[in-house]
């Protein structure tokens, strides 16, 4: 498919299932370490230990999702609808009463959940691979997914507040999965009216097994792994002590979702303005910058004490511009990967592997953040020492701005300094000239 056919239309068929698909990962990757914390009285040692095989299982079987999802390409609607079913599911149980004890409930529900999350994850990133090989194209693409992510992010925020409002507290989760069944059926219809072209060329290799497809993956893309599993161990750890940080040590748990909020639309507004930056500047340095951005923003957290809500509001709107960079960036770099070495028919796979990379990341956050605040003797909901609090501090906010300048100058070595095998330009180009091929 050319650039022209990507129309606003086709936009929204495509990318409104990262909507509810957004809205379900909230709950699933933020408040639910501390709802069975608090409600169910799970240790944080505990709830660090599960996640940790949890996602270390999760992360493993990423690449025998997307080895079958090149083996499904012409099978993505049926399979969305199972995933999607399997999801809302999985959340309804999560937060909805249990059958076990909490610790195998929390751990059946997760892996269920985490399975369904990552075939939904993985089959739109293959999906956008096979729409067109133009690079600026794919960016496009890759922004519509993720400003629709932003949106069912922003929604997730918002909806357990408003619900508090009109029913019960026990019952609002189970209105939240009521809501969550409602979108992924809108975004599932939407997506059966999304009409691509035919890809032959995905019919020649489809028998690659994953280890080959791994194989098959370019020097430039290994790069770009390191860089982003650097890049998201640093997202993951806030993204698990948030909660913790903005109660427990700002003291404003009524503005959590507040402070969600703003993050998310900073992020979802800085969205086109980091796509034009990427067109003028190239996609690595854009990366880079923004990298450089979120440290410059998300330091000042460090420093934060009880009461600072004004200046946590600050850092929120700095890290949350850099956020749409982070959004958007990565999976369009991969899709430039792919299409200049001519492994369309592995698209799922590298997916996968990019998923396999962010999933591995994330445990490896919870494996060392919550043992190392259960350490510090740091209990939730309650009343801290100052040791404790400096501890959630340093693993919010510190040790994420470190690993942020990490990713940043391994970007720089890698690709910006390099130049060869990594240049946006040279993909771009590149890009280019197979759309007016395929013309």
């Amino acid at each position: 498919m050319n650039t022209q056919a990507i129309t606003g239309k086709s936009l929204l068929q495509y990318g409104f299932i990262a909507l509810p698909v957004a809205f379900a990962g909230f709950p699933l990757y933020v408040l639910a370490p501390d709802f069975f914390a608090t409600q169910h009285g799970l240790s944080l040692t505990l709830l660090g230990t599960l996640l940790l095989f949890i996602r270390v299982f999760d992360a493993i079987q990423d690449p025998l999702i997307g080895w079958l999802t090149d083996k499904l390409q012409d099978h993505f609607l049926p399979v969305l609808a199972v995933a999607g079913t399997v999801l809302c599911l999985s959340i309804f149980g999560l937060f909805n009463g249990h059958f076990f004890s909490p610790a195998i409930w929390f751990s059946l529900c997760m892996i269920f959940a985490v399975s369904a999350y990552s075939v939904l994850i993985i089959v739109l990133g293959a999906q956008a691979t096979l729409w067109t090989s133009d690079t600026n194209a794919q960016t496009k693409i890759a922004g519509a997914r993720e400003a629709f992510g932003i949106i069912g992010l922003v929604t997730a925020v918002s909806v357990p507040t408003l619900l508090s409002q009109w029913i019960n507290t026990n019952e609002v989760y189970l209105w939240y999965a009521g809501i969550l069944f409602l979108l992924m059926l809108t975004g599932i219809a939407c997506f059966s009216r999304l009409t691509l072209p035919s890809t032959p060329i995905a019919k020649n290799k489809r028998q690659l097994s994953p280890l080959a497809a791994i194989r098959a993956l370019p020097t430039e893309s290994w790069r770009l792994f390191i860089v982003y599993g650097v890049s998201m161990l640093a997202s993951s750890t806030p993204a698990i002590l948030v909660v913790f940080y903005v109660r427990d040590l700002i003291g404003a748990e009524q503005l959590t979702g507040l402070f969600l909020l703003l993050y998310f639309l900073c992020g979802a507004a800085a969205m086109p303005l980091w796509k034009k930056i990427s067109v003028r500047h190239g996609k690595y340095k854009t990366w880079c910058f923004a990298n450089i951005l979120a440290v410059a923003g998300f330091i000042c957290a460090f420093f934060l004490n009880a009461g600072d809500v004004w200046p946590y509001a600050a850092v929120c709107v700095v890290s949350g511009f850099a956020l749409g960079a982070d959004l958007t960036l990565p999976p369009s770099i991969l899709a430039d990967h792919i299409h200049t070495h001519d492994n369309c028919t592995c698209s799922g796979s590298h997916y996968a592997f990019l998923a396999f990379i962010g999933k591995a990341s994330l445990a490896l956050a919870s494996a060392i953040a919550l043992p190392a605040l259960d350490a510090a003797n740091f209990k939730p909901q309650a009343v801290n020492s100052e040791t404790a609090l400096a501890t959630l501090s340093i693993a919010y906010a510190l040790i994420p701005c470190v690993l942020k300048l990490g990713a940043a100058g391994l970007l720089y070595g890698f690709f910006i300094r390099s130049g060869p095998g990594g240049n946006n330009e040279s993909f771009q180009n590149h890009g280019n000239n197979r759309s007016s091929h395929h013309a």
